[in-house]
């Protein structure tokens, strides 16, 4: 039987980013509206650190020892997570940072990175699709996607949410990270949902697991957009999640733009949860 756990740290108003580094087993998290990252010891359940970041950290991308990399409203940076020292790698080309800043993405099997932007204002005007291709070389996508989120990379394609029209998408990813637009197409339509795709993961099994903004809950798909079960959650705006040892469910979530209503009914909202899926879970 599912059960679980809040950890032992502060409410995020827009929690997201989630990473967690299985060789230290050492959880990473951001809250983007407040500027903070998070560090915690899943094996002690102790925070370890929260650390103010300038510019709207958004995803970590991968953590090497204490070497963060993320994304935030001007570029791909790293932080030593000791030191706290901050080093840009690339900066958003064809980008805006007042009014636009960076969402979800992803570390692709080679090392290098997906990743997308977003409006403050996302109604008006689509965001871009980043990708790092092999020869290190920065390049953006003009998708039409508005909030990029999901990012999920399997079998040479990339699936990628569009919060705001509520639709998650596949392309494909060719040699050298070389994105093939025209590949674009519909995996699963949530328009006619309560609640929209927002980031996710994907388990040892092969199965997704997306966080659904307004829908207190985890969806589970296989590969073909088929619906295999919901994973409830006592917060209402989950954004992210990562799965350890195909059991183990760790999910951020968000208490941005709540009525009190809503914070009443959901008081969990804001933190970071681990759900312990069972040792039998079959997805």
């Amino acid at each position: 039987m599912m059960s679980f756990k809040v950890l032992d740290a502060p409410a995020s108003d827009l929690g997201e980013g989630i990473f967690l580094d299985k060789n230290s087993m050492v959880l990473y998290w951001v809250d983007i509206n407040n500027n903070n990252l998070f560090k915690y010891d899943i094996l002690t359940n102790k925070l370890l650190s929260k650390i103010e970041v300038p510019n709207n950290p958004s995803c970590i991308i991968s953590v090497q020892e204490d070497r963060v990399t993320y994304t935030d409203s001007e570029s791909v940076s790293t932080i030593c997570s000791r030191t706290g020292k901050i080093s840009r790698l690339f900066d958003h080309i064809g980008h805006d940072p007042v009014n636009f800043r960076a969402n979800d993405g992803v570390a692709l099997s080679d090392g290098c990175m997906i990743y997308g932007t977003m409006s403050f204002h996302p109604e008006l005007i689509a965001g871009k699709i980043y990708v790092l291709e092999k020869n290190k070389t920065l390049k953006a996508h003009d998708l039409g996607i508005h909030i990029p989120n999901t990012f999920i990379s399997s079998n040479e394609h990339i699936y990628v949410s569009d919060s705001l029209k509520k639709c998650t998408y596949v392309v494909n990813v060719e040699e050298n990270n070389v994105i093939d637009e025209n590949s674009l197409r519909i995996w699963k339509n949530f328009s006619n949902c309560s609640y929209t795709p927002d980031g996710g993961c994907i388990s040892s099994k092969g199965y997704l697991h997306i966080a659904l903004w307004d829908g207190a809950s985890i969806g589970v798909f296989d590969q073909n957009g088929k619906n295999m079960k919901k994973i409830h959650l006592p917060v209402l705006k989950p954004t992210n999640c990562i799965i350890s040892e195909n059991r183990w469910l760790y999910v951020t979530s968000a208490k941005e733009g709540m009525t009190q209503k809503q914070l009443n009914k959901y008081p969990l909202s804001g933190k970071t949860l681990v759900v312990d899926l069972g040792d039998d879970y079959e997805y």
